[in-house]
């Protein structure tokens, strides 16, 4: 079983796909989500308000893991549909 995942920002669709696990920082926490997760709406943290690296982490079903910085926005969860939509995205720094 997977997730469906989308994550756009106001430019693009960053990236599309099915992942395994997602991770992302909201206001409340580090928020990890698997297949069958609960229904689920919650405001991504900002970039000064964490301590880590990067905010989301993406474990892609055929690849390896991604992980990027957003800049402010939300994300929801239903039916293991996942859609990141955040001012600014980019996966291009390479996951560590």
């Amino acid at each position: 079983m997977a997730l469906t995942v989308e994550v756009v920002s106001r430019e693009r669709v960053v990236w599309t796909g099915e992942a395994s696990y997602v991770r992302v920082r909201t206001v409340e926490g580090d928020l990890g989500i698997s297949p069958g997760l609960i229904p689920t709406c919650a405001l991504l943290a900002e970039e000064g308000m964490v301590v880590t690296a990067f905010l989301l982490k993406l474990r892609p079903v055929d690849g390896q893991d991604l992980k990027t910085r957003l800049h402010q926005g939300f994300m929801t969860v239903s039916n293991d549909k996942v859609t990141i939509a955040a001012k600014h995205a980019d996966f291009t720094v390479p996951a560590t």
